[in-house]
């Protein structure tokens, strides 16, 4: 049975800092004896919750966290359609549509996965990709992660300060904190980022095959699906082959009586055309070739004929 409403319980929520939502957002209240209530909740503290019985109600109860087995929040029709627009590459109107959303439902973050710090964590993430560092750090600084549970959230939070030592220009540590998380076991869209900041960390210290070896990894760790990434990984890499001195004679003997087919310098050279082609085809997310790489795709038809 649905316990009942307790007095006790009424100076707790009336005693708290609550801050109503704008917008009820619809749940499930479990209770251990299986039984299922549908509610709207108001606002919630760490220990209670504030709820309408019917969508319309004026009047509104409270119960005790600690009284139910788990509270399931609906998602909302407005987090579906800014998950989308996410999903969809529009990381600057999910953007938009995210802070709404957060704004919106913050007088019920105090619980697990809510939709207020789910809206606000997107968010985040929307400022990454879109490599507005200098907004993350700010929106950072008031984010609370309490209302996350999933293993990758969490672990995203604090991969973002791998991204602000990117911001700030920090390679050294840069390349201390990224070379300890490529130890550790994890998805392959954060693996991708880990590998793109340790290239950039190289990169800046001008360690060229190392930094390339790493930008290898943001474009390989999850099938080039993190597509930000992907493309810069691939500019990147190919602007630091151009600075490979070997590759640069290669480039010179090219077609004439002293080219060295088997050398180093030429192996790089045919590693960095198939990048460019690969580019066009996949790793690009859709964007032309830079004009500075394209001289690249005449050493892969030269790879082509030797087949």
């Amino acid at each position: 049975m649905k316990p009942l409403l307790t007095i006790a319980l009424l100076p707790l929520l009336a005693a708290s800092t609550l801050r109503v939502a704008a917008k009820d957002a619809e749940a499930f209240l479990i209770y251990e004896e299986g039984d299922i209530e549908r509610v709207w909740l108001t606002a919630a503290t760490t220990t209670a919750v504030r709820y309408k019985e019917t969508e319309r109600a004026v009047d509104t109860k409270d119960i005790r966290i600690s009284e139910v087995q788990s509270i399931y929040i609906v998602e909302p029709p407005e987090m579906t359609a800014a998950v989308e627009l996410f999903q969809a590459r529009k990381y600057s109107e999910a953007k938009e549509q995210l802070a709404k959303v957060k704004a919106d439902y913050v007088g019920i973050e105090e619980l697990a996965d809510n939709p207020s710090t789910a809206a606000g964590y997107l968010e985040l993430e929307c400022l990454r990709k879109l490599g507005d560092l200098d907004g993350l750090n700010k929106s950072l600084e008031k984010f609370r992660k309490e209302g996350l549970t999933r293993e990758y959230q969490l672990r995203q939070i604090e991969l973002y300060a791998m991204w602000d030592a990117v911001r700030t220009k920090d390679w050294s540590r840069l390349q201390s904190i990224c070379e300890e998380r490529l130890k550790e076991r994890m998805p392959g869209s954060q693996r991708a980022q880990v590998g793109y900041c340790l290239g950039l960390a190289l990169d800046a210290q001008d360690k060229i095959f190392p930094a390339i070896n790493a930008y290898n990894i943001a474009m390989t760790a999850d099938t080039g699906a993190s597509e930000v990434i992907t493309s810069q990984a691939a500019l990147n890499a190919m602007a630091l082959y151009k600075k490979d001195p070997e590759l640069q004679t290669a480039v010179k003997l090219w077609g004439t009586k002293d080219e060295r087919p088997n050398s180093t310098g030429q192996q790089h050279l045919y590693e960095a055309a198939s990048l460019a082609e690969l580019f066009q085809l996949s790793l690009g997310n859709g964007k032309p070739l830079p004009k500075e790489h394209q001289d690249l795709l005449k050493y892969v038809k030269k790879i082509d004929v030797d087949k």
